[in-house]
């Protein structure tokens, strides 16, 4: 007689096998026909929910790039008092929904363009039509782990042709080196795409060709469509001494030493320079005779990333280039002895001023450009031994704070202004030469209390040099407070620069009046660097941590030389 447990096997109770001559195999089945039809379903269920769970944790092991985050270097640190594990997540992920907004607004109305214009909604090209704000914002997306998000940017970024741009335009040679050479580079190293790296060593090659100097030192602009430079009789040292961080970083990924070389023949030949004071360097540098031969000496505009690489590529060659070191060491001495200002109404307030081609004029104005500096010289503290360095950099940085915190906005403008103690400094209302000290009015209390006044540019747009100090403050001391102040900063960026599709620089940081200020303007620079600095001051210090990635002047983390 059949019965259900046994016509699966063939077998009949006239036939019938004794359990311990059943293989694994049989018994399983003899169990399996034995339940009821209820549970089959519920233990198949559960045997595919399990089955599936692995699958995905292989997939996501083996397949998915995403996972490869740095390890440890410094230890994580907890303020117990405040919960503050539980607020900063909450900070970052406001400052992830302010990414994603941004993100979202590009890529509905500029996708592949080169700027989104956030308050027209339109776009440009004035970079050229590479799509610069999607290749400068990748390595952020992937830092927030947007991943959906960075994948579609890396599929389109494949299909740019780099050695092309919009007709009649010149590309500027250190901009797309710090931005997309440096973007492409850096989302490279933590993705390991390829496609990636194929087209960094693309654009690396078709800028190439402004070196092709009798000095080696490079022409500002490439005609990127003919493959030849825009020749030219100047160039500053930003430009011309801020893309060998990039150069090396290229040598090492692609094997070939002639990117670093090439670009390493600017150090030699500025160190070598004659110079007004040891270590400072007037802006504009002669391409056809390499010398230093006009403009003013500024940790600002035109001046500022220089400084900052000779420290940047110390650290990078894991400080065996000393050569980086003394250079940095030589302009940062100087800096202290000629160039460092103090508020007369605020004995707290220090700010970093400029001087003339001879050293020998101070100029009382402190640029937003400038605020990279304290960030500077705490890296500089830690990886030279130099305490005093971070002293200082804790009174710059409570300059720049106040930048932001004593304007009606709670945005910073472009400078501010000090007057000295015979009541001269640099007009209120018009643009004058940098060194051209007026008789100032009486002090009214609002200066008084700030500490300094404003010039006539008092536009903020959307700049991350206050937060990059900010960032790197918080991870050399550990101090909360600058957590607090970056805090309070993005809060402003929220309230006053938040458009409908994205966010806005703005005309007037004293205005009130909202909308009616924005630009319509959304440089790349504010995904790549202010809100990438931000999400790391609120992530774990280990997270791209400052012990393993040096990060260019455009916010993009490299991966410390590794021999």
């Amino acid at each position: 007689m059949y019965s259900e447990s046994t016509a699966w096997s063939g077998h009949t109770d006239d036939a019938p096998l004794l359990a311990k001559e059943l293989s694994w195999k049989h018994r399983m089945k003899n169990k399996w026909y034995r339940m009821d039809r209820v549970s089959r379903v519920v233990f198949s269920l559960m045997f595919l929910a399990l089955g599936a769970a692995l699958v995905s944790r292989i997939a996501i092991e083996v397949l998915s790039p995403f996972d490869n985050w740095p390890r440890t270097t410094i230890p994580p640190r907890l303020d117990n008092d405040n919960n503050s594990a539980r607020t900063d997540g909450e900070r970052r992920k406001a400052v992830r929904a302010a990414m994603q907004h941004a993100w979202q607004g590009y890529r509905d109305h500029a996708f592949g363009k080169d700027e989104l214009q956030p308050v027209s909604n339109s776009s440009n090209n004035k970079w050229g039509g590479w799509g610069v704000t999607l290749i400068d914002a990748l390595d952020t997306l992937h830092i927030m782990e947007l991943h959906e998000e960075f994948k579609e940017g890396v599929r389109h970024v494949a299909k740019v042709n780099f050695s092309k741009a919009k007709t009649g335009y010149t590309t500027p040679f250190f901009e797309m080196v710090i931005r997309s050479l440096g973007g492409l580079l850096s989302a490279y190293e933590m993705s390991l795409d390829v496609r990636l790296l194929k087209k960094a060593k693309e654009v690396g090659d078709v800028l190439m060709p402004a070196f092709n100097t009798s000095t080696g030192i490079p022409y500002p602009r490439v005609d990127v469509n003919t493959g030849k430079a825009v020749e030219s009789q100047h160039v500053c040292i930003a430009e011309a001494g801020t893309v060998q961080l990039e150069y090396w970083k290229l040598s090492e990924l692609t094997g070939d030493p002639v990117y670093h070389e090439t670009a390493q023949r600017v150090v030699d030949l500025l160190d070598k320079a004659d110079k007004p004071h040891k270590g400072l360097y007037p802006i504009w540098l002669n391409i056809k005779t390499g010398k230093l031969d006009s403009g003013s000496i500024t940790f600002g505009g035109m001046g500022d990333s220089w400084y900052e690489y000779m420290l940047k590529q110390y650290i990078y060659s894991r400080r065996e280039h000393d050569q980086y070191r003394r250079m940095y060491e030589e302009s940062i001495d100087s800096m202290k002895e000629l160039m460092i200002g103090r508020s007369i109404y605020d004995p707290d307030m220090y700010y970093v001023g400029d001087l003339d081609s001879t050293a020998t004029k101070f100029s009382p104005r402190y640029q937003h450009l400038t605020c990279f500096v304290p960030g500077m010289l705490a890296l500089g503290s830690k990886a030279l031994d130099r305490p005093d360095d971070l002293e200082l950099a804790k009174q710059l940085t409570y300059t720049c704070f106040q930048m932001y915190n004593r304007t009606s906005t709670g945005l910073s403008p472009e400078y501010v202004q000090f007057r000295n103690k015979a009541n001269f400094g640099l007009s209120a209302a018009t643009n004058t030469s940098d060194f051209d000290l007026v008789t100032l009015r009486k002090a009214d209390k609002k200066e008084k209390e700030d500490g300094f006044y404003l010039g006539p540019n008092r536009s903020y747009i959307l700049r991350p040099e206050t937060i990059e100090s900010i960032m790197i403050m918080y991870r050399i001391t550990g101090d909360k407070m600058y957590k607090e102040w970056g805090w309070q900063i993005f809060q402003a960026i929220e309230k006053w620069t938040r458009t409908p599709s994205a966010y806005s620089a703005y005309k007037d940081v004293t205005s009130t009046k909202g909308s009616k200020e924005w630009t319509d303007s959304m440089e790349s620079f504010f995904l790549a660097e202010t809100l990438k600095y931000l999400y790391l001051l609120f992530s774990p210090a280990d997270y791209y941590s400052l012990d393993e990635y040096v990060f260019n002047t455009e916010a993009h983390p490299f991966r410390i030389m590794r021999h």
